[in-house]
């Protein structure tokens, strides 16, 4: 009940905030009911349960209430005796709410700007809300026939929409950057990256300082402050980690045209068969741009130096001497060893996990290509 604003599949992540450097909230409202006497003033807590704050009595249809508030955050009104709730942003200043108690749905907040934009969302996405909903039934009729064609159809169809959705959202970010309801949309996005890093930062970039100091805004920026992961096509997670001589030495000085990262141990007897192909292609590339960047799960330190030197590793090495608790390959997220990242020159992973031959016939293939 405190997950969803609407019907259209927008996950809001409501907040509640404590009382330093308040704002005031008012809220002046009406209700269509001489029988109601009581609504009660709630917000979901940390566990998504709701906690009533308030009880406002109800004189002639109206009601009211003044509180103190941090930041802008979702917060919900129930009629006394009615199941369902109604949201609407609680934010400084005045919120005039109409309910009707048969039809909580088609209840009103107005009057501040993410009030005023909540409304709007509503509105301008009901089209949307009916088209995949009907788009829904008959997709669920044409799977219970079998009808493979059909079901296909329907479901390119609902695509569709949701991409309409999307780009209608992406709009409504853009056009509200004072709103709660744009950096809820935009945490959703980046929580399913839906949008690349550089996508996210310009949108959160462009919000009011009141919305970035919100949780969700401090929570949007935690998450696009991550490093990338280790995955292809995003950028290397940046690391450093101590040589053998016991200085340090970070992934950034080791990129070349092509930059293998290999991760490996001493004990890894897989790792140490691997180890001449490795030689042989880092010999006959390393003028043409070709650097190798070692990342050992050792943990003791002689016996890494003494696997270095007996197998001819002449690149760059690093080690934490951590075993599997080594903090770059929880990093990069290796299990088992030997494993490959394979980076362009700018730091972008093309591959990862090759050897042997592949990883041979891979490097060529770039090099040869520049």
């Amino acid at each position: 009940m405190y997950r969803h604003f609407y019907l259209v599949p927008v996950f809001i992540f409501f907040l509640c905030g404590c009382k330093n450097n308040s704002n005031i909230l008012k809220i002046k409202g009406k209700i269509d009911s001489d029988n109601t006497t009581k609504i009660y003033h709630i917000i979901a807590d940390l566990n998504n349960q709701p906690k009533t704050l308030d009880t406002l009595d109800i004189n002639q249809g109206t009601f009211e209430l003044e509180t103190e508030l941090n930041e802008p955050s979702f917060h919900f009104l129930q009629i006394s005796g009615q199941n369902g709730t109604f949201p609407f942003v609680a934010e400084s200043g005045t919120v005039k709410i109409q309910l009707f108690k048969d039809s909580l749905g088609s209840s009103k907040a107005t009057g501040t700007t993410s009030n005023d934009d909540f409304m709007r969302y509503k509105n301008e996405t009901k089209a949307y809300v009916e088209s995949l909903n009907g788009i829904g039934n008959d997709l669920q009729q044409a799977m219970i026939l079998k009808d493979s064609l059909l079901a296909q159809d329907l479901q390119e169809q609902y695509q569709d929409v949701r991409d309409q959705i999307q780009d209608y959202e992406l709009n409504f970010l853009r056009e509200s950057p004072n709103s709660l309801i744009s950096i809820l949309i935009l945490e959703r996005f980046v929580t399913n990256n839906t949008l690349s890093k550089k996508e996210s930062k310009t949108l959160y970039d462009s919000l009011s300082e009141r919305i970035k100091n919100t949780k969700s805004g401090k929570a949007v920026k935690n998450l696009i402050d991550q490093p990338e992961k280790a995955e292809v096509g995003n950028v290397a997670p940046p690391f450093e980690g101590p040589t053998p001589d016991g200085k340090k030495f970070a992934l950034k000085n080791a990129l070349g045209k092509i930059t293998i990262i290999d991760f490996w141990a001493s004990w890894c007897r897989p790792c140490r068969i691997e180890n001449p192909n490795l030689v042989q292609l880092y010999q006959k590339n390393k003028d043409r741009g070709l650097n190798i960047l070692g990342v050992s799960l050792d943990k003791d330190k002689e016996k890494w130096v003494k696997a270095i030197e007996d197998d001819g590793l002449i690149w760059n090495h690093v080690s934490n001497l951590k075993f599997w608790n080594d903090p770059i390959a929880k990093l990069y997220q290796v299990s088992a060893i030997p494993a490959t990242f394979l980076l362009d020159d700018k730091g972008i992973i093309i591959a990862r996990n090759l050897r042997g031959l592949a990883l041979y016939n891979k490097v060529e293939e770039l090099l040869n290509s520049m």
